[in-house]
């Protein structure tokens, strides 16, 4: 056994930089008895070199520290048959897995499963991208994360600003990057965001979760990203052009000697449409952005590893405007400029085969300014925050035969740093002027408001899980998470999380049920300016209200998914969740200063349905289809906050949440001719669109008016690709054209409320790149 221990320690030692891994057992197919000695070997384009191991005396093996991707496993041992698995391997997932191999007989070939073991616990709604899959979207469309989500996972509904509401949250996407989470929202008008294109592999998660996750429920985003370990000294130098001033260009390299690894990327962009803007036309709506990662690995010995990520991201974009405000107040032009640095140093230890240690220092430094519009009748809105993270995080993982058992704690301190300025006389003589619905905002003596403030708090946290393998059919993953939070108010949570996973039938039916229950701290964005009472400056509404408060849930799932053939699976999952102080953003009046207001309670559920074909090699064929039947439910009254129309205050009852939309579908195909290296693809989205405040006239006369919805919408986008000069299944030259919205449908996108324009989909774009490869 310890000979064992030293191959396992070994064969992970050459590229041993994530939580990922591979365990099994190796059984007789004829009556279940376990195999020592059988000769496993792990195989991936990943993998510098094929991985090597034996089983031990009691038939398990193990691949440890695996970077997420397409695998496969070959078996053998003499007198019997060898056995070949194919398994996709999700970010810091632990696949459990059961070969049995069965006597040789005369002219048997080789089997091959293209999956094997018990799914995992996940919602079948979850979707996991590959680099692949990334680099075949349209280099515009890899400028932030949200856009990316948007039209690759189920149930993603676009709304105001550009944000990406998941199952009726309004701050959706929680963004984990080698296993540490930060508190900035990813949507361009809060941060800086991060590139696409540094992703090595990602999961996007609605449901199922751990109990290691936590902040933010609606969709975690769970990174790996690009190491120089998975990379042969090589490089890539991309250029775009498009129309609407939609450039952009990017250069990467990675690589690795001996111990070390690294890689670099740094890429710019440009846009004359950046943000939806509140007009089809847009006005006064261009933006630039740049992101720079580095990414040291270096494996100090068999049992150690460190991986340093430094990232440096920003954007400078105007504020769009109306067409009525380019004619009547030309000088209302505002802008924003966003600033991050982030800095991430992990360690890797092994401490036995059975036992992996991570722990992770980080800290991030973000910063965001308004600067306001100088016109006589706008607004003069001025908003400056910084937020400044350190943390530490450290998980440990037991493997003891059919348990994985895995805790840890995250300790992080925020620091933010929150000024503010708005006077907005201007803004009620402009709709003064034309007649138009206001808010009366004002400081003292119809003054200016005011506010600044520092604040130190943070939140402690810590969890215990155990995903074990009760039957060769059932998995179960329980745990418990613990949340103390301390800034805008302080409180802490129990999350128990409970998830199954059963296979009923040996076609690879899989019964999924979850039961998990979520603490949501306030969004750090504004968290200040949002819990300073500052209700009291509307009109007619002297009282504060409390400072935010957190979101707590519980959510149900119930669903199935099923291997049709080969490279066919579907997955049908239904969804139930309740929320205890559902947040949404509210903007003061004409700004884009952006505050949250808790209301009573919120209820979410529906139907996704998810199909995926992976690649037919023999075809060249991949496509995919999500489905999402939803419906989403506010309660008035607003309980704390900031909010800035009086009858979200003074009402109760239900209303349509503004993210709801009943009917959203995304779908894509792509296809690849392997001898001319030519590709194309398509992407497809409907939405049947979300509520107005306005209500329907018959209505009125309804015990329950209708609210109106902006209208449905279908967008098509065509990409079509060649790569030339290819030698061992590598292009040295790829070029690639892209028509996005094909019919030139400018929906509208949403429109909240009689307060504020609605905001507008892109018009046809047209682009091209070019990418070198060195």
């Amino acid at each position: 056994m310890a000979a064992m221990c030293g191959v396992l320690i070994c064969a992970s030692f050459g590229f041993a930089q994530s939580d990922a891994a591979i365990r099994g057992s190796v059984t007789a197919k004829a009556d279940n008895s376990l195999l020592p000695d059988v000769e496993i070997r792990l195989e991936s384009p990943l993998l510098a070199e094929p991985l090597g191991t034996k089983s031990g005396d009691n038939g398990q093996f193990a691949f440890q520290r695996l970077v997420p991707g397409p695998y496969m496993i070959r078996a053998s041992r003499e007198g019997f048959q060898e056995q070949t698995i194919q398994l996709t391997l999700k970010p810091r997932e632990i696949q459990n897995i059961t070969l049995e191999l069965s006597l040789r007989g005369i002219e048997q070939s080789v089997e091959v499963h293209a999956i094997t073991g018990l799914a995992p616990t996940y919602s079948p709604s979850s979707t996991t991208l590959q680099r692949e899959t990334i680099d075949d979207l349209p280099v515009d469309q890899r400028n932030n994360l949200p856009d990316m989500i948007a039209i690759t996972a189920p149930g993603m509904i676009r709304s105001h600003d550009d944000f990406v509401h998941v199952r009726g949250n309004e701050i959706a996407l929680n963004t984990f990057i080698n296993g540490v989470s930060f508190w900035e929202n990813p949507h361009s008008v809060f941060s800086a965001g991060l590139s696409p294109d540094i992703i090595q592999s990602a999961s996007v998660m609605t449901g199922g979760f751990p109990a290691e996750y936590g902040n933010r429920f609606g969709g975690v985003i769970d990174i790996v990203t690009k190491s120089g370990l998975s990379m042969n000294n090589e490089g890539s130098l991309t250029v775009g052009v498009g129309t609407a001033l939609r450039h952009n260009a990017a250069i990467e390299y990675g690589g690795h000697s001996g111990r070390i690894g690294y890689y670099v990327y740094s890429g710019g962009y440009e846009s004359a449409r950046f943000l939806s803007p509140n007009d089809p036309r847009s006005i006064h709506d261009t933006g630039r952005g740049g992101h720079s990662f580095l990414q040291l690995d270096f494996n100090a010995n068999p049992a150690n590893s460190l991986k340093l990520v430094l990232m440096g991201d920003g954007t400078n974009f105007q504020i769009p405007k109306t067409s009525l405000d380019d004619e009547i107040r030309p000088s209302a032009n505002a802008s924003e400029r966003t600033r991050e640095q982030t800095a991430v140093l992990t360690w890797n230890h092994t401490v036995s085969s059975n036992t992996l240690l991570n722990t992770s220092f980080y800290e991030r430094w973000s910063r965001t300014e308004l600067i306001p519009a100088s016109d006589p009748l706008s607004a003069f809105a001025q908003n400056r925050r910084t937020l400044s993270t350190t943390g530490f995080k450290s998980d440990v993982t037991w493997f003891a035969g059919r348990h994985s058992v895995k805790g840890g704690v995250d300790l992080v301190l925020l620091r933010p740093d929150e000024n503010l300025f708005f006077y907005g006389e201007g803004y009620i003589a402009f709709s003064h002027l034309l007649g138009l619905p206001h808010v009366h905002l004002r400081g003292p003596n119809r003054g200016p408001i005011t506010f600044a403030e520092r604040k130190t708090g943070g939140q402690a946290s810590g969890y215990v899980q155990d995903a074990v393998q009760l039957t060769g059919n059932l998995r179960l993953d329980a745990g418990l998470r613990y949340d103390g939070y301390s800034l805008a108010t302080s409180v802490w949570q129990f999350s128990p999380r409970l998830n199954l996973a059963y296979r009923i039938s040996r076609a690879g039916t899989v019964l999924h049920a979850s039961y998990n229950h979520f603490f949501v701290p306030p969004a750090v964005e504004n968290v200040l300016i949002s819990s300073a009472g500052l209700t009291r400056f509307l009109q007619d509404r002297p009282e504060a209200l409390p400072p935010l408060q957190p979101i707590i849930e519980d959510q149900f799932e119930l669903g199935l998914t099923h291997p049709f053939a080969r490279n066919l699976r579907a997955g049908l999952t239904g969804y139930y969740r309740t929320s205890d102080n559902p947040v949404h953003t509210v903007l003061f009046p004409d700004s884009r200063i952006y505050a949250y207001a808790n209301f009573d309670k919120g209820k979410a559920y529906g139907m996704e349905v998810k199909t995926e074909v992976t690649p037919i090699q023999r075809i060249g064929v991949s496509a995919y289809m999500n489905y999402s039947l939803s419906r989403v439910y506010f309660w008035n009254p607003v309980t704390a906050g900031f909010v800035d129309e009086t009858h979200h205050l003074e009402e109760s009852g239900r209303f349509l949440a503004p993210m709801d939309q009943t009917h959203t579908l995304n779908a894509g195909f792509t296809y690849h001719h392997r001898k001319t290296g030519a590709w194309a693809g398509m992407t497809f989205e409907y939405g049947s669109g979300t509520p107005t405040e306005a209500e329907e006239e018959e209505g009125a006369s309804m015990e329950a008016p209708v609210p109106l919805r902006v209208p449905a919408h279908f967008t098509q986008n065509l990409t079509v690709g060649v790569d030339l000069f290819r030698r061992r299944d590598r292009s040295w030259l790829g070029l690639q054209f892209n028509v996005e919205n094909l019919t030139n449908n400018v929906y509208k996108v949403s429109q909240e409320s009689v307060f504020s324009p609605g905001e507008y989909f892109n018009p046809r774009f047209y682009s091209g790149s070019l990418k070198v490869h060195f």
